[in-house]
């Protein structure tokens, strides 16, 4: 199955993998003062679990001075603590004239601590990190879409997915968020949680609506991307409903287009497939539009696509309009010539499977409006 990309889109390799590292992805980019950018993304090394969700992953940050077409100067800021699994799905952002920058620590696949730092001279350093939480007692992270979101009002809102134990039998996730009305200093769970049957609720992304309230998109097992939406800043979540866009069991995206009303979603465009272990494939990567506060969806087009995984999403639009989206890629056995090829993937093709890249996909700010 032919996939046409535009051609006005460009995809960079921001993280290869190589004999260091296996996997590199979930990233969050902000643009600095001086217009260069600053990214974040947990990296893994070969070992034992190799780019399994436990394996060994620590944060680093990198930087680019031509709008992310190069990544420099890659430096590790975070480090496994011993005894816990390790450290992921790290985010940034900008508060007034710092940069925060929050991760996960697996200590087990029953219990995290989310950490976050601060930098007052544009990432180059960050303070010792103050606990939004520590030791849960339960598996309590972002995922793929990590991100956090700051409202006009200022408050920061870090959508989150929980449950007991993860990777265990009867696994049921759900979502929350958690929010701040003091730069970050001080934290507050929402009054309710979503859930969803199956697997659940998982990586929730959010974007604030032209009215000042919030719609966030969810993955789900549930054969399309699911939406909640909030009328109080986070505080109260609505039940989920479907966006009717098909979908893999995936991370998703969800942004606003800057200077407009429009809402953007990144999703794999890919039915859903029953007995498929994420319920569909994960390609291609591809982008819709809402002009109606996320009532109404409507494709733009495929930004990624071919016999591989795009998944893991994060979006940043630039000053000049443009978005830098990373993804995770990585080849996919069972997907032959963009469609699924009917049966699982064997150990030895999994184990094959190393080629883990952080991508970026340029694309400028018409290509959402044409």
């Amino acid at each position: 199955m032919r996939i046409s990309i535009d051609s006005r889109i460009e995809h960079i390799v921001v993280r290869a993998a190589d004999s260091e590292r296996v996997r590199s992805d979930t990233a969050s980019v902000v643009e600095r003062t001086d217009g260069t950018l600053l990214i974040a993304y947990h990296s893994y090394s070969h070992g034992p679990e190799g780019g399994g969700d436990f394996g060994a992953a620590k944060i680093y940050l990198a930087e680019s001075d031509d709008g992310g077409r190069h990544w420099t100067n890659e430096r590790m800021v975070a480090d496994i603590v011993p005894g816990d699994l390790n450290v992921m799905t790290p985010y940034l952002c900008r508060v007034q004239d710092e940069i925060l920058l929050g991760y996960v620590r697996n200590h087990s696949g029953g219990d995290t601590s989310m950490h976050l730092h601060r930098s007052q001279d544009g990432g180059k350093s960050f303070a010792d990190s103050a606990p939004i939480w520590e030791h849960a007692g339960e598996y309590r992270i972002q995922g793929g879409a990590s991100s956090l979101v700051q409202l006009n009002s200022g408050r920061l809102v870090l959508p989150i997915q929980s449950c007991d134990e993860v990777w265990v039998a009867g696994e049921n996730q759900s979502i929350g968020a958690w929010f701040s009305d003091d730069g970050g200093h001080t934290w507050t769970p929402s009054e309710n949680k979503i859930y969803l049957p199956l697997r659940g609720a998982m990586e929730p992304s959010i974007a604030q609506r032209a009215d000042g309230s919030l719609l966030m998109s969810i993955r789900t097992q549930l054969g399309a991307v699911f939406l909640s939406e909030s009328g109080d800043e986070g505080t109260h979540w609505s039940r989920a409903r479907t966006s009717t866009l098909s979908s893999p069991e995936s991370c998703t995206c969800l942004r606003r287009l800057p200077d407009s009303e429009d809402l953007i979603l990144f999703w794999n465009d890919s039915e859903y497939i029953s007995d498929h272990h994420h319920f569909g494939i994960r390609s291609p990567l591809s982008a819709a539009i809402s002009s109606d506060g996320g009532r109404s969806w409507n494709k733009i087009g495929d930004i990624d696509a071919g016999d591989c995984m795009l998944t893991n999403i994060g979006c940043t639009f630039l000053s000049s309009g443009a978005a830098v989206l990373t993804y995770l890629k990585t080849p996919d056995p069972e997907i032959e010539n963009g469609v699924y090829r009917g049966t699982r993937s064997t150990k030895a093709e999994r184990e094959a499977q190393f080629e883990m890249e952080l991508m970026a996909a340029l694309i400028p700010r018409d290509w959402f409006t044409q």
